[in-house]
């Protein structure tokens, strides 16, 4: 009987909100230790802990609702061939999972193919917005073009706060205060943000860059 010794952890970090890949192997708990897992910009995300290697403690930083969740599992459950999902017990969103690579990755990918009208028609905001398209295709651009690293500040932090409001979205640096709003009313911002490669906040509103092209300045009230 082949048993593994190795498996994978998908999680998404509670302070930059990526979601990355780790391996979590059964000799990390050699002697009694832990098992820490830190996101790659050096937040502390995971802690795994065991007594025996029969039963595992799972500890978890939840960005969603900000606190920590505890699961216990046996070792079947996390060094097996199915899946574990790891879900916040406020949202009931799922923030990780644990099995083996590639049926990890293909989580992963269907989690990320859901689109941000789904999630919200779970939890209940379907009708929060004053123009629901508008926004939610708003909300996955700047997703999308914070997820490549392409939204800052110009004084360097890229750690951008976001407030949603029913018809606006507001960006602000949590450093310098500069920041901006883009509203969803209309499609007049979404336009702007569609053709966006880069976006950057400065004390007069934001800046749209192109790829390969001029900024664009609009100015928007903070």
């Amino acid at each position: 009987m082949l048993i593994p010794t190795s498996t994978v952890v998908a999680i998404r970090c509670p302070a930059c909100d990526r979601v990355e890949f780790h391996v979590l192997s059964l000799f990390s708990f050699a002697g009694g230790n832990s098992a820490k897992i830190n996101c790659s910009c050096g937040a502390p995300v995971m802690q795994v802990s065991t007594r025996e290697y029969r039963n595992f403690q799972v500890q978890v930083r939840c960005g969603m609702c900000e606190t920590r969740h505890l699961w216990q599992f046996q070792r079947r459950d996390l060094w097996s061939t199915e899946v574990v999902n790891l879900q916040c017990d406020e949202t009931d969103l799922e923030i990780g999972c644990i099995g083996p690579k590639e049926q990890v990755k293909q989580c992963i990918r269907n989690h990320q193919e859901r689109s941000l009208s789904e999630m919200a028609e779970e939890l209940g905001f379907a009708g929060y917005f004053e123009n629901p398209g508008v926004s939610y295709e708003m909300l996955e651009n700047l997703y999308n073009i914070a997820d490549a690293g392409r939204l800052s500040c110009q004084c360097g932090n890229q750690n951008i706060e976001m407030e949603i409001f029913p018809n606006r979205v507001e960006l602000r640096c949590g450093y310098c205060r500069s920041g901006g709003a883009l509203g969803t009313e209309g499609e007049a911002d979404l336009t702007m943000l569609r053709t966006a490669w880069e976006v950057q906040l400065t004390g007069e509103g934001l800046n749209y860059r192109e790829t390969g092209a001029a900024n664009h300045s609009r100015r928007s009230k903070k």
